[in-house]
């Protein structure tokens, strides 16, 4: 659907595509309420916003993730390819860290989680607009974490993960959890650590029973879960 713009003068375009009606028509209501943004178009789906391109070509697009026919990630991959200076900020009422990261890497600007606030709406169009990539705090922090587990050595990777379950190795126990991992016997763990085998017996004793786990094999499979 195709307006004219409330207000020639305004400063930015925007499209907004969603399935929601009323997501589409509420958002559409607090923008035309400013005069240095204005909504020119709406739609469902990234079929017909592609079509509408044709039409009116907006500054900056609001765009959900969530489509039927043609989904937000299809749609600005299409988008950007063809129009690269329209400004793609990819809308989601739920973090899902993979679609997430999709849809930067096919050149979308920003991700938004649904439930922010109208000013934050707001700010966030005009810092598109003027090329800055824009992230709710939500999304920047899943962004971040994924950022550092990327960097972290294997180990260190480990260690957070069990974190995350709230399972608390000391350094030393981490230490010989990983050598058990990749496969060194008592014997090896011993001379790499410079400890004698039966002080390893005891710090595998104390994996066992933080993790509560009854065997060696069993510890092995649980560490390569938490590392898939």
């Amino acid at each position: 659907m195709i307006y004219n713009p409330v207000g020639d003068n305004a400063l930015i375009h925007v499209m907004l595509v969603d399935a929601q009606r009323l997501f589409r028509e509420g958002v559409e209501a607090l923008i035309n309420n400013r005069s240095d943004i204005a909504v020119i178009a709406m739609a469902d789906d990234g079929e017909q916003a592609i079509a509408l391109l044709e039409e009116a070509v907006p500054d900056v697009i609001l765009m959900d993730i969530h489509m039927h026919r043609m989904d937000g990630i299809r749609a600005a991959a299409y988008i950007k390819d063809k129009y690269p200076a329209i400004k793609i900020v990819m809308l989601t009422d739920a973090q899902d860290e993979e679609r997430i990261i999709r849809a930067i890497k096919v050149g979308a600007d920003g991700f938004l989680l649904k439930d922010l606030n109208p000013e934050k709406l707001i700010q966030s169009i005009k810092d598109a607009y003027n090329g800055q990539n824009v992230l709710s705090g939500d999304v920047a922090s899943l962004l971040v974490n994924r950022i550092r587990d990327l960097t972290l050595d294997k180990k260190q990777l480990l260690g957070k993960r069990l974190d995350n379950q709230g399972i608390r190795f000391t350094k030393r126990e981490l230490d010989i959890a990983y050598l058990m991992f990749i496969g060194h016997s008592n014997q090896a763990i011993a001379e790499h650590l410079f400890l004698g085998q039966g002080t390893v017996k005891n710090y595998i004793s104390d994996i066992y029973r933080k993790l509560d786990i009854r065997n060696r094999r069993q510890v092995v499979s649980y560490l390569l879960k938490l590392l898939t």
